[in-house]
């Protein structure tokens, strides 16, 4: 398989947890996050289940993100479960 490298830059909060998973799994910081990725690539491209437990994943992540940035919830939609 050919690798290609990918950068990106996380906040301090995210970076710190993911050094310390990937050491108590005796793995490279790189390993760890392909991993990571590529299970979730698997689970966006798998069945409906997976594919639901990843989106909601992701919009609890990103709606924690925008809260904590502080802006405007005006006309924002809500990530919670419809009634």
């Amino acid at each position: 398989m050919a690798l290609t490298q990918l950068n990106a830059r996380v906040a301090q909060e995210l970076a710190a947890p993911v050094r310390a998973a990937a050491q108590h799994g005796r793995r490279a910081v790189q390993d760890y996050a392909a991993d990571v990725l590529a299970a979730d690539q698997a689970a966006a491209e798998g069945p409906e289940e997976p594919r639901r437990a990843s989106a909601s994943m992701h919009a609890a992540v990103a709606d924690e993100r925008w809260l904590a940035s502080g802006q405007s919830e005006a006309g924002a939609t809500s990530c919670g479960a419809a009634p």
